[in-house]
This record gives C-alpha cells, sequence and structure tokens, in this order.
C-alpha cells in the first residue's frame, strides 16, 4: 500500500504568512522572506499542550508537504473588522500580550472565534490597518489572492523561517527548534499549483510532487459588502472574479461571523467573545433580496433559475456559517434547479452533526444555543452553525460534499467532557460525529436505497485549521493526519465487528476500511472538484 494522501475541503494555509508579512512587504521582500512558503515560527509548548491554534501553525504550506497533504481548498479570507474594532491600540509595547493576561479577561475565557489578531501576534502596524477607515474588504481581497499565486507553478529548493521576536525572542533558539522539528518547518524540492482550469486541475492531482490548491472565499463580507454604494457594484465584483482573475474561485463560504448585508450568519462566538464582540445585527435571520440576486449570480441563474452561461462559470455555495433560516430558502432553491435537472452540489465544508433533525426544529430553539447546548443525547453542538439531517439529506440529493471540521467545539466537546471524559476528545469524537453523518443519511425516510451510500462519497475532512480552533487534543496540525487516519481504520473495523449496524454492513474486510478511509482522506474530494472545477 502506497502513503495515504490527504486533502482539507476548508483552511487557511497562507494566513499566518500573510497576516504578519502584509504591511511590511518591502522589508520581507529584501530578506527573501515574502513567500506563501515561509514559515512563522511557531509557540511549541502551546501546540504541545493542544491550546487554540494561533501561536503555533496547523497547516502552513510546509505542512502540506510534509504531511503528503496533496489537494487544498485554500479560503482567501478577509478579517472581520468587528474582531478589532473597539480594541484600544494604545495599551503599551506589546499591547496583545498585556491585552491577554489582563485580570478582566482571565485564563480561560477566550475561546474559538476571539481576537484573531491578538492570538496570531499579527505585528501592530497590521492591526493598525484593520482599524483604519482605509481597510477595505475587496482590496484586501485581491491583495490576498496576490500572495497565495505568487509562488503557483514554482518550484522551491527550500522554504524560509521567520522568527517574530514578540514571542521567540531568540533567533537561535527558533533554528534550535527548527532543526529539532524539520517536518514543522523544512520543505524541500516542493510545488504547489493553483490550476487555472479542469485540464491543468486533472494534471495536478495525476503529480503526486506538487500540491493542488484550490481557491475559495469565506464570506461575502470580501466582495466589500460594507462599504458598496449599491448592489450593482458588488455584481460587478463577482463579474470581476469570474472573468479578470486568473484562476477560478471553486466555491464561496457565504456567510461568516458578522452581518454581510445579504443573509444571516449563525450564532458562532462562544464564551467572553458574546460580551467583546456582537454579531447580533441579522443573526439567524434569512436572505434579502440582495443577497438573493448576488447568489443567483453566483451560481449563474437568471431570475427564473435557469443556468445562464452569459454570467459565466459557477462559483458553488458553502453553507457553513448560513443560518438555518437562510439554509433553508438555498435549500429550496437547489430543489428547484433539480427538478430541471440542474445539479447544484451542496458544500458544508467544516461543520460537525448537530444532532437535530429539521431545519425548522433549529429555528425554533436558536434561542437555546448557549454554551454547551448538545442535542438529547448529549453528544453533539447543537448550535445551528452545524449540520443537521435535514442538511445531510440535501448534501446527498445534490451530491454535495460534507466537510469534517477538526475544532473540539464544534464536534461536541463541553466543560464537563474536559472535566469527566477527557478520553472522548481524540478519535473517538471525530468517529462519532462521521458515523452520526452517516446514520442519518441512512436512516433518512426521505433517500432511496440507491441514495443513502451516496454519503459515503460525500463526506471528507475539513478541518478549518489556521480558522484558530481549539483542534481535537491529538490532532492538532496537519502533520498528525496519517496518524488520524490509522486510528479512524481501527475505530471503523472495531465498529463493523460489533455487527448490527446497516451503514457498515458493506465492509467485508480490514482492506475495505482503509479503501473507504483513502475515500474519506483523499479521493472523496479529489472526485468531487474534478467533476465540479470551471471548464
Amino acid at each position: 500500500m502506497g502513503k495515504r494522501k490527504f486533502s482539507d475541503l476548508h483552511c487557511h494555509k497562507h494566513m499566518r504568512a500573510h497576516f504578519h508579512m502584509q504591511e511590511k512587504e518591502k522589508k520581507f521582500r529584501r530578506k527573501e522572506e515574502f513567500s506563501p512558503w515561509t514559515v512563522i515560527a511557531s509557540n511549541h509548548r502551546n501546540h504541545q499542550l493542544g491550546k487554540m491554534g494561533a501561536s503555533y501553525s496547523q497547516i502552513d504550506l510546509v505542512k502540506c508537504w510534509n504531511s503528503n497533504l496533496r489537494l487544498t481548498f485554500n479560503s482567501l479570507y478577509p478579517l472581520e473588522r468587528q474582531f478589532v474594532k473597539g480594541i484600544d491600540p494604545k495599551i503599551g509595547k506589546d499591547k496583545w500580550f498585556r491585552f491577554l493576561t489582563s485580570a478582566i479577561l482571565g485564563s480561560k475565557g477566550l475561546r474559538r472565534d476571539l481576537l484573531q489578531t491578538a492570538y496570531m501576534r499579527i505585528p501592530d502596524k497590521v492591526v493598525d490597518y484593520f482599524q483604519s477607515d482605509d481597510y477595505d474588504y475587496w482590496e484586501s481581497l485581491q491583495r490576498e489572492r496576490d500572495f497565495v499565486l505568487m509562488d503557483s507553478g514554482k518550484r522551491i529548493r527550500k522554504n524560509e523561517i521567520h522568527v517574530p521576536k514578540a514571542f521567540l525572542r531568540e533567533e537561535r533558539l527558533a533554528r534550535k527548534f527548527a532543526s529539532q522539528h524539520p517536518r514543522s518547518y523544512q520543505a524541500k524540492d516542493a510545488c504547489y499549483r493553483v490550476p487555472n482550469n479542469k485540464a491543468e486541475l486533472n494534471q495536478s492531482l495525476d503529480d503526486d510532487n506538487e500540491i493542488t490548491m484550490i481557491l475559495t472565499i469565506e464570506g461575502a463580507h470580501a466582495l466589500g459588502t460594507d462599504k458598496a454604494e449599491s448592489i450593482q457594484e458588488i455584481s460587478n465584483r463577482v463579474k470581476a472574479i469570474k472573468n479578470d482573475w486568473l484562476v477560478p474561485v471553486f466555491f464561496i463560504t457565504f456567510a461568516h461571523h458578522f452581518d454581510n448585508h445579504l443573509c444571516g450568519h449563525a450564532h458562532s462566538i462562544p464564551g467572553m467573545g458574546k460580551i467583546l464582540m456582537d454579531q447580533s445585527k441579522r443573526m439567524n435571520a434569512g436572505f434579502n433580496n440582495d443577497g438573493r440576486r448576488i447568489l443567483k449570480e453566483l451560481l449563474s441563474l437568471s431570475q427564473d433559475l435557469v443556468k445562464d452561461d452569459s454570467l459565466g462559470y459557477r462559483i458553488l455555495i458553502d453553507v457553513k456559517h448560513m443560518s438555518a433560516r437562510s439554509r433553508k430558502e438555498f435549500y429550496n432553491l437547489v430543489k428547484k434547479c433539480l427538478e430541471k435537472g440542474d445539479q447544484i452540489p451542496v458544500i458544508a465544508s467544516h461543520c460537525g452533526y448537530s444532532g437535530i433533525s429539521t431545519l425548522d426544529q433549529h429555528i425554533e430553539w436558536e434561542k437555546k444555543e448557549k454554551d454547551d447546548y448538545t442535542d438529547p443525547s448529549g453528544k453533539f453542538n447543537a448550535w445551528n452553525i452545524n449540520m443537521c439531517d435535514e442538511d445531510i439529506e440535501m448534501i446527498v440529493k445534490s451530491k454535495g460534499m460534507f466537510g469534517l471540521s477538526f475544532d473540539q467545539r464544534i464536534l461536541g466537546i463541553t466543560k464537563e467532557d474536559l472535566e469527566k471524559n477527557p478520553q472522548r476528545n481524540g478519535i473517538q469524537l471525530i468517529w462519532e460525529n462521521i458515523e452520526a453523518v452517516i446514520q442519518s443519511a441512512y436512516e433518512n425516510p426521505n433517500l432511496s436505497v440507491s441514495e443513502k451510500p451516496q454519503i459515503w462519497k460525500s463526506i471528507t475532512i475539513g478541518t478549518d485549521f489556521e480558522g484558530l480552533i481549539d483542534p481535537v487534543d491529538p490532532f492538532p496540525t496537519a502533520l498528525e493526519f496519517d496518524a488520524f487516519s490509522k486510528q479512524l481504520v481501527n475505530e471503523i473495523d472495531t465498529a463493523r465487528l460489533k455487527g448490527g449496524k446497516p451503514h457498515l454492513a458493506h465492509f467485508k474486510s480490514k482492506e475495505d476500511i482503509e479503501k473507504a478511509v483513502d475515500d474519506f482522506c483523499f479521493n472523496n474530494a479529489s472526485s468531487f472538484v474534478k467533476e465540479n472545477y470551471p471548464k
């Protein structure tokens, strides 16, 4: 058996480097460090403790290369200004360290999506830019695109390492870490490629000596919806992406954490984050008319929901972060198109299973979404940011894709688990979510006998690494993918041998399970992008 390959349906592998260097490009170019390949030196203590991925890197290009991650869906994300809005920039020399360690917040108050800039040690100059009136999402998106594309197709001899002095004081110590952890810091004779078209995609996927990188966007706010003077301006930007960008955008995660002026977003910020950042505006709302227009234009649909080639190639829609109300409306559109023979695959790129049956139930229970709110079984995070049975039905019917997040909170770890059942925070947690998604399809009366097995082809890895997640403890970075996959084979085989599970009945041997894990880790995402990438 050859070395297992991996894909990731949703990650930000360039983000640490880009955030760190974007306002100091000239300086980094002089040092020959301005590149997506440059590794920003990590805080190894936090890495080893399984802390949130911020002061250490989870999935930079070097880790991708050395973990045999050969297909990545790389999400461009202009930081939403609500993460820095209202924070006093004049607290002192090392302002973020002081802010984080202040008694006001305490040691355990910060969780998943809080104060990304502070956690990532982004230089003050970059934070100042994010706080300024000059910061423009659309302009930032294009700069990020250019940064990602700058080394596409180039084979590097070796990468550079940058040491932020603010937290790894001595260059010598960082170099020592690099020599001790070469898989985290050193890539040699390495290459990634963002394909221009389907032919180039297929060629790249067949070449194990390069990473195939697919571009996606997280959040329609990236179109500059907050500052645009008209909806026509947003429409023109959709056209610009399709007509003027050198490479396609494969899908857009339409909603994110805050109001994008187009559709409602799901509740996503827990803990102290709710106090410091207000995501209430249009939270859990549906689409407005502007949002309906942009949705159709992204999908290249006429007002009558007929495929319109004059609107360019189709950019698929990722429903992660979209509120249950918005998803319900989107699925009605998908169903109408399906009836006309136009299949629009539904993507949920970095999710967990909610344990809830329907979107209507999510809507009815949205006010219950306190921290550690679970489904009746107590296993799953029941916030409507996660996927319910109705979502999974739509993914199967549309031959879409479910990407499993590696965020322990999204997968259902609670404070009680951490105190009383910490061993759950590993492969058990991941397999519980995978099996629940698969069982949801097999037990759904709205899916035919022939449709149900499709779920095995519609699920893959979607870590959300470098989205500052608190990862499942044994798998904090992409370098643990191989260990994860071997443990997953054993979990499925153990479940198979117990018997009595229709969704596992087709597995006759451990070899069958190895193939299914190969599919989950790489082949499903590879087949999906081959089928749906623009020509």
